[in-house]
């Protein structure tokens, strides 16, 4: 559409240019020359879309163009997933940590097990937490302590100091 207004504009200008040139011009053979000149010149403006029109249609452009839009989207996509993953996991982590320090057990490691479900969602399946083996007298309260919090399945290890 900008290229129509465009050549719309320079017809009007080359009109205007001519028309003030032919009436400056005195009368005489110069200006008949002039005037073969410019009607020479204002035809070549009216058709010049049709002289300059590229000889073939190039969608290959286009196309590179379309599918590397929709690499860089699909890599925005994953790292959007992989970044939101993250995200979960760690306030899961940070859930489980907290209830653990109030509980005044010590955790040597928090392991939250995400993973994708298969309509495009995320869904952590499992809280794994290992601890030292003197906690394993308390294995069931802090395992249930986890589970009604999280509201995951619970995976408690123990291991010796």
């Amino acid at each position: 559409m900008e290229e129509i207004r465009q050549w719309a504009f320079g017809i009007c200008a080359a009109a205007v240019a001519c028309g003030l040139t032919q009436m400056i011009l005195p009368k005489s053979s110069m200006q008949r020359v002039f005037g073969i000149t410019s009607s020479v010149f204002f035809l070549a403006c009216l058709l010049s879309p049709i002289a300059f029109v590229p000889l073939s249609l190039d969608t290959t452009v286009q196309e590179e163009f379309q599918q590397e839009a929709d690499r860089r989207a699909d890599r925005l996509r994953l790292t959007v997933e992989e970044q939101q993953r993250d995200a979960i996991s760690e306030s899961v982590r940070l859930a489980a940590a907290g209830l653990l320090e109030e509980m005044g057990v010590e955790y040597r490691k928090i392991y939250i097990n995400v993973h994708e479900d298969g309509e495009g969602g995320i869904s952590i399946s499992e809280c794994e937490v290992e601890l030292d083996e003197s906690w394993f007298p308390h294995h069931q309260e802090i395992r249930e302590a986890l589970l009604d919090r999280l509201g995951v399945n619970v995976l408690i290890g123990y291991k010796k100091e």
